[in-house]
């Protein structure tokens, strides 16, 4: 009989932004101090600027497995940063102090659960803009100049501001991709099903809520800066072993399907945070929110 797992997994706390967010992630915290899950996963986006390391070390007490995917915003760098660029910081940086709080950092490595028969596999993931790319192209006539700034009508994506390396999106999406195509496959052939974890949504059900009317070009350009096929693809191959996915970034709570996948967008927001629990192998995922009164 496989062995019992519970899994608590979270996003977005950008710890350091705001204070009712950060004690909205206390609150979170002092739930988990007193009801200690088997496993803790983060799925991106957990510190504000520097703040990486302080949001981990929230978590220095618990005492059970603890892993982790970055966020863009866990990337983000000013010119001339100590840290390196984004690129460094995403390589080398966040997984050296993942490692001093005691995180795995997935995105180098699955994480497995051989006596639970089960694997998490984690990305960051990024965007190629390729779940916009055919309607910006119809609707936007000026869509090369926005994708390149990352520009909307209404301000500018942060991520044109404070990620900082020698890529493009394009290419970065690739490596991310290929990186979790193969961790998918070391972990299946060592377990027997994988929950895939990411930050940007694993595919395009859990992204924004496409809205009934005529597309706007700011709806287009966030669907462009979300994911992208080549993981929904990655996911789709191996569909039968991959019971559950979990993802962040938008803020916006979300369940859909990928085939036979069952996936959550966690959906916490900036002032309030939220928790999936889930029961392995039952399979039952239960909520919580974390709010100050």
């Amino acid at each position: 009989m496989a062995a019992h797992l519970r899994l608590a997994v979270t996003a977005d706390l950008h710890w350091g932004l705001r204070k009712s967010g950060d004690d909205a992630t206390a609150l979170l915290v002092e739930f988990l101090r007193v009801e200690p899950p088997d496993v803790l996963v983060i799925a991106g986006d957990i510190g504000s600027g520097s703040h990486f390391g302080s949001a981990l070390a929230l978590f220095d007490s618990l005492a059970c497995v603890k892993a982790l995917v970055p966020g863009n915003h866990d990337i983000w760098v000013e010119e001339a940063d100590g840290r390196g660029d984004s690129l460094q910081v995403y390589r080398e940086y966040l997984p050296r102090l993942a490692a001093e709080h005691g995180f795995h950092y997935l995105d180098q490595k699955p994480l497995l659960f051989p006596d639970a028969g089960l694997g998490l596999v984690g990305s960051i993931n990024w965007y190629d803009y390729s779940w916009a790319l055919d309607l910006l192209k119809a609707h936007v006539s000026d869509w090369e100049e926005r994708l390149r700034n990352k520009r909307f009508i209404r301000g500018r994506h942060n991520d044109a501001r404070f990620v900082r390396w020698p890529l493009d999106d394009t290419q970065f999406t690739q490596q991310v991709a290929n990186a979790f195509a193969n961790q998918l496959r070391a972990a299946l052939d060592q377990t027997e099903q994988v929950v895939a974890i990411t930050h940007h949504p694993p595919f395009q059900g859990l992204s924004f809520p496409r809205p009934l009317q005529p597309p706007t070009v700011d709806g287009l350009l966030w669907e462009a800066f979300s994911g992208n096929r080549l993981l929904e693809e990655i996911l789709a191959r191996h569909q039968d072993r991959i019971p559950f996915a979990f993802c962040g970034h938008t803020h916006r709570e979300r369940e859909n399907q990928l085939g036979p996948i069952h996936g959550f967008n966690i959906g916490g927001d900036y002032h309030f945070k939220r928790l999936l629990l889930l029961d392995w192998p039952g399979g039952t995922v239960e909520p919580r929110i974390f709010r100050e009164p």
